[in-house]
């Protein structure tokens, strides 16, 4: 892991459990208690989970891949992720943990939860921890302080018992040695690959349509289509504000920080680590490292030379130990006191982080800037315009919506009350709304009414729209008749794959009893191919042929031959032309750094095991009857 990104993630935990929601080994689900009287959802080892902790849960986890995929996230998507049973996995996981560690006496005390706050860059404000600050952010994430405190808690217990697991894992010469062989070993492969589609036959007999059409009614089947009446607020509707100058001085007052850019360093460092164990004698030699390093820095030696010699953080000492720019808040307090206190061109350390000692330079100082009122007047009256002119069009849109819930007659209903009347569908749920494109909650809405329903207001493009169910089509398996041409493209795509796949089963026999690759592709009209040395340390760089036969070629004695593997082009076939070990005499300098991740490994290996070990003793049941399909 990066070094810069550990120092990042540490000290803005809080931003990214509630505010990002995107770090997967964050247990964000949390140790939130259930209370009684709500339905549960989940049932583990007798405790139960609330409903509303799995829809907080689920929310945060569908919010994730939102920021991750942006558009391209859809209902669908979720559905083929299975989302929903990836938030059962965790809250079980979770639950089992935190049964665990109360069993085996593992607990945070509330002197601990406490710093662990107040170390937290975000809740900062005039240098410090402000409880103003603290409650100001946990209110934009739309957490109360029990809930976020308790999530916390739990997060710091899971550390503490995956710590205690873990901690007395052990490695061995001959396992250090055989890690560092097996990344740095390089492998000559030559490679075949046949691509299905110069096989496709050009006509498909109507047996073979109608059989695979047969055969195959789920990718025929039309899902279920709707058809619905669109109530259409404009946005136009709502008029634009006027934002007096008394409310335009006292939003910049509110929103200040917005409008502040700290100072900023540009910033190197050279790391050295401390080895888990070696107790007290390993803590004073990577400080007596770390000091050399910085005794030559002061002594005129170029500190992106020195980084690039000593840095054991991999990922940064290749460009010379450089982290970029960083403001307060993004690094461990630590190594932050440090770095904010440098001059351009200044040098300070050792100092000791929770992953070793830095020597540390600031490359560049960016001052911090403050914009007045009257330089950005503009851009946030508009902005206060824009959000009264949408406050006054959701609430003309709730009015619009309680007026239509008792009508008898919906569509008169929604003239009476200005609204614009439009016909839509029918379509699926993975089809775009006409006139209002890909907007899930549309969606969702909509697929979510029952006969006649009517949906609350929704936000689209135009403005606000509530739906009526006009009518509800049930799935369909569509005739042959009507995707003949369909069908004959599935069949002739499989048709192909087939003969390919023979074709390269038929390459790789040959290449066995020694014929070569060359002969091979001509005779079978295969592509062949020679990959340039490469190694799990160093992979290929073309990344379809890596996908493709890497992970193949890599564990194949020399003159092996494997596949077929279905890869990007086609079917490949993979034979090793040689093997070439690693100089021993590298072993002792990249030690360190094999020891170090083969050791991450094992504790990883280690929790994942005890893990499994606990839910498969575990007793869970799911209530599925308060779950939505997906």
């Amino acid at each position: 892991m990066a070094m810069m990104s550990w120092m990042r993630r540490t000290s803005r935990y809080f931003l990214i459990i509630v505010v990002l929601t995107f770090i997967a080994s964050l247990a964000y689900f949390g140790a939130t208690q259930d209370r009684g009287g709500q339905e549960w959802v989940l049932s583990v080892n007798g405790e139960e989970v609330s409903a509303v902790t799995y829809q907080r849960a689920y929310r945060a986890t569908v919010e994730q891949y939102q920021r991750l995929l942006r558009d391209r996230f859809t209902e669908e998507m979720a559905r083929s992720l299975k989302l929903q049973q990836q938030v059962i996995d965790s809250l079980v996981t979770d639950r089992l943990v935190q049964q665990a560690a109360a069993s085996e006496g593992v607990s945070v005390a509330n002197e601990e939860l406490a710093a662990e706050i107040q170390r937290m860059g975000v809740f900062h404000a005039g240098g410090g921890f402000a409880r103003e600050q603290y409650l100001r952010v946990l209110a934009r994430a739309g957490l109360t302080v029990q809930q976020f405190e308790q999530d916390l808690r739990g997060e710091l217990i899971r550390r503490k018992l995956q710590t205690l697991l873990t901690a007395g894992v052990k490695l061995s010469e001959a396992e250090v040695r055989q890690a560092w062989e097996t990344r740095r070993e390089r492998v000559r492969a030559a490679y075949l690959v046949m691509n299905p589609e110069t096989l496709a036959p050009a006509e498909v007999p109507e047996a073979e349509l109608e059989a695979y059409h047969k055969a195959h009614p789920a990718e025929f089947t039309r899902p279920e289509r709707r058809r619905v009446l669109a109530a259409i607020l404009p946005t136009a509707s709502a008029p634009i504000p006027v934002v007096t100058d008394a409310e335009l001085e006292a939003a910049y007052t509110e929103r200040r920080r917005e409008f502040e850019q700290p100072a900023r360093v540009r910033a190197a460092h050279i790391l050295v680590r401390v080895p888990t164990v070696g107790g007290s004698e390993a803590e004073d030699r990577a400080r007596e490292k770390a000091g050399a390093a910085l005794r030559r820095v002061r002594e005129g030696a170029d500190f992106a030379q020195v980084a690039r010699e000593v840095s054991e953080d991999q990922a940064t000492a290749l460009r010379g130990g450089e982290l970029g720019l960083v403001a307060p808040g993004e690094l461990v307090s630590e190594f932050e006191k440090v770095v904010f206190a440098l001059k351009r061109g200044e040098v300070g350390g050792p100092v000791r982080t929770p992953y070793g000692y830095h020597v540390v330079k600031a490359l560049e100082v960016v001052p911090g800037s403050k914009k007045e009122l009257r330089e950005v007047a503009t851009t946030l009256r508009a902005g206060l315009a824009a959000e009264g002119q949408l406050r006054a069009l959701r609430e003309k849109a709730q009015a619009a919506h309680r007026a239509l819930l008792g009508a008898s007659d919906f569509a008169a209903e929604a003239r009476k009350q200005g609204l614009q009347l439009r016909e839509l569908g029918p379509f699926g749920r993975t089809d775009p709304v006409e006139g209002i494109g890909r907007v899930s909650e549309a969606t969702d809405a909509i697929f979510g009414l029952p006969p006649d329903g009517v949906s609350a207001p929704v936000k689209v493009p135009e403005g606000y729209a509530i739906f009526r169910l006009l009518e509800r089509q049930e799935p369909r398996l569509l005739g042959l008749g009507e995707i003949r041409g369909e069908v004959g493209r599935a069949v002739r795509r499989q048709k192909a794959r087939e003969a390919a796949e023979a074709r390269a089963r038929e390459g790789a026999e040959a290449l066995r009893k020694g014929e070569e690759p060359a002969a091979v592709a001509r005779r079978t009209g295969a592509s062949v191919g020679e990959a340039p040395p490469f190694s799990r340390l160093e992979p290929l760089a073309d990344r379809d042929l890596a996908q493709a036969i890497g992970t193949v070629a890599l564990e194949l004695p020399p003159g092996a031959v494997g596949g077929p593997v279905a890869g990007a082009k086609g079917f490949y076939v993979v034979k090793v032309l040689a093997r070439e070990r690693p100089d021993p005499a590298e072993f002792d300098k990249a030690r360190p750094d094999v020891e170090r991740d083969l050791r991450e490994a094992k504790r990883a290996q280690t929790w994942q095991s005890w893990l499994g070990a606990l839910r498969a003793r575990a007793k869970v049941e799911v209530n599925r009857k308060l779950l939505p399909e997906g």
